[in-house]
């Protein structure tokens, strides 16, 4: 059994109905018959041969507050490179620039920006940003340390979201509703340690690493978003909870002095 892989953007993929019954099987076997119809068409749609793993679904337990309980929702994914062989196929990428880093002042990573460009003709420009935030995509343990490859090449996995974040920017219609497999680790690791807070853990939490990340945030959206990245370890834990409100409130504190300040200004 053969599959078509495509190298031109007129191209389109196609599934005979044996293959069709093999990505159910193989590729996406937790998918409902809406769901295996939606992953077949951003596979056509985006010239990713299923069958070769180009592209890939992943189900992920997703709170549901109407129910109050949790459904297993379909995220469809690709690698970066992925996304880099799409922008390629469009005839109109024009590279990308060195990953720019911002640190704090104890030189720590804070946020990653990457710029995509594209051709008019000639004329190379600038299409997109992307910017990525550590706080936002970076996965922690209970210790309050990076997770997996974000703990061994952290500048590597952060500009990789940011590239993700640019492409989709400059190629929204091939790219969206498409993630990369950099940006969904986080999720990937909650699942993980969802399924090893089942069991009692009575091990003290070292609170240092989440203070120092939470100084870091300096708006109430971003904090949102750690949260949100963190929530069952933040739930489970007191102490990392009590320092999420003390935070909450500081950023209160100086959004409200800065508005005091610029009406005296």
């Amino acid at each position: 059994m053969s599959t078509k892989s495509l190298t031109k953007s007129e191209d389109v993929i196609k599934y005979t109905p044996e293959q069709v019954a093999l990505v159910k099987s193989q590729i996406a076997p937790k998918a409902t018959d809406d769901e295996l119809k939606l992953f077949l068409y951003q596979s056509q749609r985006t010239g990713l041969d299923a069958l070769s793993r180009q592209i890939y679904c992943i189900h992920r337990k997703q709170w549901n507050g109407d129910t109050r309980q949790y459904d297993e929702k379909m995220t469809i994914q690709t690698s970066i490179d992925g996304f880099r062989v799409i922008a390629e196929r469009s005839g109109n990428y024009g590279g990308q620039s060195e990953p720019v880093f911002g640190l704090d002042t104890n030189n720590n990573l804070l946020s990653c920006k990457i710029s995509v460009f594209k051709f008019r003709g000639d004329t190379r420009y600038e299409a997109s940003v992307g910017v990525a935030y550590w706080s936002e995509y970076v996965p922690l343990g209970k210790d309050g340390q990076p997770m997996g490859l974000w703990k061994k090449m952290p500048h590597t996995m952060l500009s990789k979201v940011a590239e993700a974040l640019a492409l989709r920017k400059a190629y929204p219609q091939d790219l969206s509703g498409l993630y990369t497999t950099e940006e969904m680790t986080q999720a990937d690791l909650n699942v993980v340690e969802e399924k090893k807070s089942e069991a009692v853990n009575t091990e003290k939490i070292d609170i240092g690493p989440w203070k120092t990340t939470l100084d870091s945030i300096k708006d109430k959206s971003s904090l949102v978003a750690f949260y949100n990245a963190n929530k069952k370890v933040v739930d489970s834990e007191i102490e990392i909870k009590k320092l999420f409100t003390v935070r909450q409130e500081e950023l209160k504190k100086e959004l409200s002095e800065t508005a005091n300040v610029e009406v005296q200004q």
